[in-house]
């Protein structure tokens, strides 16, 4: 009965990495070719629930210990971005605009869920590579973090995700992306959420691509 699970349970993270990568391939092009790309920007909140719903539904550990880390994530990284917006103090000077839907206090609802990926996804990849002490884990995830947000950042303001004010991202998003990541990955750590196969590689390794394609080619860079 074991062994059948296992294989249930694999075929369930197999179709999953399936739908990761066939919808940010069809999204790519969605963004990339002009005449779709009205129609793609509006799909952003549901691809983005897609994502969330991917890892809850093939999750296949201890629910509540995902459930604290969702609820928790979710509020601190919403509670994060609230402060960001109404004070400038913590990522710099910022608003958001319209693409990811449904606003609190300036800040769209699903920038909870988004943190909840970032921070699943790369805790998870993490734990592929066997990096096992924490806070080594932590420390290194935030970096690929901001990796991923330097590529992200100039995309976001073309596509109305949020906007600069000066259009000029300031360092301090970057420090701050950071040291929040880190703080989050370390409340992964502690919980000791069971390892997906395949999902937090699979995930981050698509929106890396997703957000550098796009970085390359959409007029967003030193090099259009």
């Amino acid at each position: 009965m074991e062994g059948q699970n296992d294989q249930n349970d694999l075929k369930v993270k197999r179709i999953a990495v399936a739908i990761i990568v066939v919808f940010h391939v069809v999204g790519l092009f969605g963004f990339i070719i002009p005449a779709a790309q009205p129609y793609f920007v509006k799909l952003v909140p549901f691809h983005l629930l897609l994502m969330f719903a991917i890892i809850v539904f093939s999750y296949n550990g201890d629910v509540k210990r995902l459930l604290l880390f969702v609820s928790g994530v979710f509020l601190c990284g919403f509670l994060v971005e609230v402060l960001g917006v109404h004070t400038g103090k913590i990522f710099g000077s910022y608003y958001y605009g319209d693409t990811l839907g449904y606003k609190v206090a300036a800040v769209p609802l699903l920038m909870g869920i988004n943190w909840v990926i970032l921070i699943f996804s790369i805790g998870q990849m993490m734990k592929s590579i066997k990096i096992r002490h924490s806070i080594l884990a932590s420390v290194i995830g935030g970096f690929a973090l901001v990796g991923l947000d330097f590529f992200l950042e100039p995309v976001a303001m073309k596509f109305d995700y949020w906007h600069w004010d000066w259009h000029e991202i300031p360092v301090q998003n970057y420090v701050a992306w950071f040291i929040v990541s880190v703080i989050l990955l370390k409340f992964y750590n502690a919980l000791g959420l069971k390892q997906q196969k395949y999902i937090g590689v699979t995930m981050f390794a698509a929106q890396l691509i997703f957000f550098v394609v796009l970085y390359m080619t959409t007029g967003t860079n030193i090099f259009a």
